[in-house]
């Protein structure tokens, strides 16, 4: 096993910020990291990258505890905001970088997999779009050949082109056996590149599942009916957020069939739009909600 996370628990003061987390991760996973913002993902990055000591519980990466310096040479660590040097060039940078490591890309890998302008990699890093510094950054991470590649929100600031870009070299990334665990607020990239979800809430890990499996887990119905069938639906107990609009109602009920049986005497098909929601919708939600 690669990584290996047991009962892992971290308190400050009397908050309890992470609580007897479990997970084992395998050498080539791609897992995602998902949950409400306050829910503990940055702190458990932080605790896998050695960055703070847990109050119990231990980790191990490649056999060696967290903390062992030899492990700097396997983990690159994506964080959601790099400190950006004014005065150096995107060129000066990428050699500065190169000297930390003895094994480490060339700077013809380096160009392959950024496809900047010579124009570009002669700019101040300072002077680049945000998008365009956080891809640096996301280059940057991988020049040391890492073992496991940690992104903690990774595609923040990036146009749609760059994300594009940006997931391409992650699958292939993937298909050459590199361990990935990053979190994410957009449900695609979770949806199309994670082989595993983690779901933290409140510093509990409370599931451990695939894309697949969470986004079968139906929580509920959301039911959109035009505005002049409230007569019919507002004193029933089932349902909930009820969102009274110009046009139409929107509701989320678990008993579907029992509000058709209240609504097809009135109401036709055509007048009606249902969609699943499931737990992977209903979490996204919320970290939009909260940001």
């Amino acid at each position: 096993m690669l990584l290996s996370v047991k009962n892992l628990s971290k308190k400050i003061g009397d908050k309890e910020i992470l609580k007897n987390i479990s997970f084992d991760v395998k050498a080539g996973e791609c897992l995602a990291l998902i949950g409400p913002n306050g829910a503990g993902k940055t702190s458990l990055f932080k605790h896998l990258l050695g960055q703070m000591q847990a109050s119990s519980g231990s980790i191990r990466i490649s056999n060696k505890e967290v903390s062992d310096i030899s492990l700097k040479e396997e983990i690159a660590i994506l964080g959601q905001e790099n400190s950006v040097p004014k005065k150096l060039k995107v060129r000066e940078l990428i050699e500065f970088c190169q000297t930390i490591y003895k094994n480490h890309l060339s700077l013809a890998e380096i160009d392959a997999i950024l496809n900047f302008s010579s124009e570009q990699k002669n700019q101040l890093v300072s002077k680049l779009s945000g998008g365009q510094k956080r891809f640096l950054f996301f280059i940057l991470s991988l020049i040391g050949k890492p073992k496991i590649l940690f992104l903690d929100e990774p595609t923040s600031a990036m146009d749609t082109e760059t994300r594009i870009r940006f997931w391409g070299i992650v699958n292939d990334l993937k298909s050459k056996g590199m361990t990935i665990i990053y979190s994410s607020h957009y449900i695609e990239e979770v949806e199309h590149t994670a082989e595993r979800i983690l779901v933290l809430n409140k510093g509990s890990l409370i599931k451990d599942t695939s894309p697949y499996a969470l986004k079968s887990e139906d929580l509920e119905k959301e039911f959109t009916i035009p505005s002049k069938y409230l007569p019919l639906i507002k004193e029933i107990e089932f349902i909930k957020n009820l969102e009274i609009k110009k046009d139409n109602l929107v509701f989320n009920t678990k008993n579907a069939d029992e509000i058709w049986n209240i609504l097809k005497n009135s109401c036709s098909l055509n007048e009606i739009e249902i969609q699943n929601r499931t737990l992977l919708t209903a979490i996204f939600e919320n970290t939009k909600e909260e940001k």
